[in-house]
């Protein structure tokens, strides 16, 4: 009689642990996306500062800018490097680098669609309006983080409420 209870309880407590799991791995996404933003923001200020100050070919600086920065930020960088040393157009490059990374990341469409203009901005000749596009680009992380840091805690709450309260009910109705 006691040991069909234990097995019971035991199973139960595996449902509230593995629907709590799920929430956290949730509120981890979105943890993990905007670090991923923070890393773009500095990987594209580190290549507008090298290319800008050194006048070091794009080819070479994204990938010597692929080393300093966090997995899976810098597949994205350094596709694009190398894409670059292939010679192909930097607009295509950055393109192709983002879209084929993607999976890698956990940045939503939005944001690669925020990103995609970087490497028109790069192609451009004009010193003066690749500083311009490149901070419009900024900018677009800079928004988009502020609100990602708004939603992070709201939502983190949220997703461990939820998750809990869902494995308690469906250990419940088991039970």
């Amino acid at each position: 009689m006691y040991s069909g209870l234990l097995v019971k309880l035991s199973g139960c407590l595996i449902v509230i642990f593995s629907s709590f799991v799920l929430g956290e791995y949730f509120a981890l996404r979105s943890r993990l996306r905007l670090s991923q933003l923070y890393e773009m923001k500095m990987g594209i200020s580190l290549l507008s500062a090298d290319i800008e100050m050194n006048l070091t070919p794009a080819a070479v600086s994204a990938l010597k800018i692929a080393g300093r920065l966090k997995e899976p930020v810098s597949e994205i960088f350094k596709t694009f490097g190398e894409r670059l040393k292939e010679g192909e157009r930097v607009e295509k490059a950055w393109a192709s680098a983002l879209n084929q990374n993607r999976d890698k990341t956990f940045l939503k469409e939005e944001d690669i669609e925020g990103l995609s203009p970087l490497g028109k901005i790069l192609e451009c000749l004009d010193v003066e309006r690749q500083e311009k596009g490149l901070e419009a680009v900024r900018g677009y992380i800079d928004r988009k983080t502020a609100e990602l840091e708004g939603e992070f805690l709201k939502n983190q709450k949220l997703y461990r409420s939820i998750s809990l309260l869902g494995g308690i009910f469906t250990a419940v109705v088991l039970f």
